[in-house]
């Protein structure tokens, strides 16, 4: 069975735990971790900043976040920006240089700052924003309450460990006394006032800017903002300086989302038609920068490349498309692809993905019948995917287990019930109606023959 998210209580409760494991084994932030209690699993949240990124310990001496350890000086204000002197009462991070997925990255005058998108800034108008939320209409704040404009923001993966410390255990107040740091001349927070955001803390969340915000990468932020958020700021084969130019960092790199773009030939089979997934893209989704959906797929195609491996496998995350696509190209190699609106539906879980995945592995290998470029058709695939790969893949019960839920969650991605009557009528070679896919599954999973709306 897949991880899910636990409570956010709960997971904050557990919080220093389950960061100490993540620093020790060095993964990066967000991934998932399987607790040791009723509550399920939650996931590392350690670190918000990048290594480098020099923090304010004095009047005028900075220090590079991961350096700093408990009981170190550092300059802490709230909201009134009365700065003093505070002790570092936690400090923790990932352990080296690890692959950061949806790292935020915020340009202003001639700095940057690389953070996790639920790290909190601190801005000109006196409310907190998390970084994924940023835009350049947003005006950051500097240490002497100058406003700072955002010459841009951009989302992808950066090599790099991450740190975060705190200079108080006490719960904020709404002054946020303490609890806000100078992070390369900018104000944003600590790691304790972080954890109270992620466990919805009435308090914080008064301070939270109440403005209708859209997450960066989202089709609605991609409308209003352009596409350069999904771009790099930097040159092409660029040397990155780490934040604050500190000289004893290793050279990060940063890997936009568009990186991960794959263009889709037009004789690709597709796992629903073009129409129906532009309704779905209007459809509930989970959050862009949500790291589960992306372990998920990351997970399966890992899997699916173990029993087949003479498959290039895609995840193209920044692309809000809700589908998944098989092809053959000019060099007569295969290609599945899935897409980040598909695997961010919130209808679909790794289970659902799993069918997904097996259905468009199988127009490569599902036989007749089959379209003119020899891919199988969709009913066949529908079929050969649960009856044949998933059952190649997901050993003895696991099939059973994977699979039914799979099914589940694909009823309630089409909108229909989850049962095995085969409706009337037939597709052809082309996409059946929601109700007949299911069907099919079911079919298929029973080893009984593939339902006529199928053929």
């Amino acid at each position: 069975m897949p991880l899910r998210n636990c409570s956010q209580s709960h997971c904050s409760g557990a919080d220093v735990e389950l960061n100490e494991v993540c620093k020790q084994e060095g993964w990066a932030v967000g991934h998932p971790v399987i607790t040791r209690d009723e509550n399920g699993p939650c996931q590392c949240h350690c670190s918000c900043l990048a290594h480098g990124t020099p923090i304010q310990s004095s009047d005028k001496n900075f220090k590079a976040i991961e350096h700093f350890q408990i009981g170190d000086s550092v300059l802490a204000c709230g909201k009134s920006l009365k700065w003093q002197e505070a002790k570092v009462t936690f400090s923790q991070g990932t352990r080296g240089v690890s692959l950061q997925k949806n790292t935020v990255i915020v340009v202003y005058e001639d700095k940057f700052l690389a953070v996790t998108p639920d790290h909190l800034f601190f801005l000109s108008d006196k409310m907190l924003k998390p970084a994924a939320q940023l835009t350049i209409e947003d005006k950051l704040m500097s240490s002497n309450g100058n406003p700072i404009n955002i010459n841009s923001v951009h989302i992808g993966d950066y090599t790099s460990g991450f740190h975060h410390i705190a200079t108080s255990t006490d719960k904020p107040n709404e002054n946020l006394e303490n609890h806000l740091l100078n992070t390369n001349g900018v104000i944003s927070a600590d790691y304790t006032l972080q954890l109270y955001y992620r466990a919805n803390d009435s308090i914080v969340n008064s301070t939270i800017s109440n403005q209708k915000n859209v997450e960066i990468g989202t089709s609605e932020y991609l409308a209003k903002w352009g596409d350069e958020c999904l771009k790099s700021p930097f040159a092409k084969g660029e040397v990155l300086k780490v934040p604050g130019g500190l000289k004893d960092q290793k050279t990060p790199v940063f890997i936009p989302a568009s990186d991960s773009n794959i263009n889709i030939p037009s004789d690709a089979c597709s796992f629903i038609s073009e129409e129906e997934a532009r309704k779905k893209e209007l459809e509930p989704m989970r959050p862009w920068s949500d790291p589960m959906s992306r372990e998920w797929a990351d997970y399966l195609t890992q899997q699916y490349k173990a029993f087949y491996p003479g498959v290039m496998y895609h995840v193209d995350w920044s692309d809000n498309t809700v589908n998944a696509y098989a092809w053959v190209s000019n060099d007569n190699v295969k290609h599945v692809a899935l897409k980040g609106g598909l695997i961010r539906h919130q209808s679909l879980e790794l289970e659902g993905l799993a069918v997904v995945l097996a259905h468009e592995l199988a127009h490569h290998y599902g036989g007749d019948p089959s379209f003119p470029s020899h891919l199988s058709c969709e009913g066949q695939s529908d079929y050969f995917g649960v009856n044949v790969i998933m059952r190649k893949v997901w050993f003895g019960e696991y099939y059973i287990i994977t699979a039914e839920a799979g099914i589940g969650q694909m009823a309630n991605f089409f909108g229909v019930s989850n049962v095995p009557t085969v409706p009337g009528g037939s597709a052809g070679c082309n996409h059946p109606a929601g109700a007949c896919r299911i069907a099919t599954y079911h079919a298929a999973i029973m080893l009984k023959g593939k339902p006529a709306c199928a053929s």
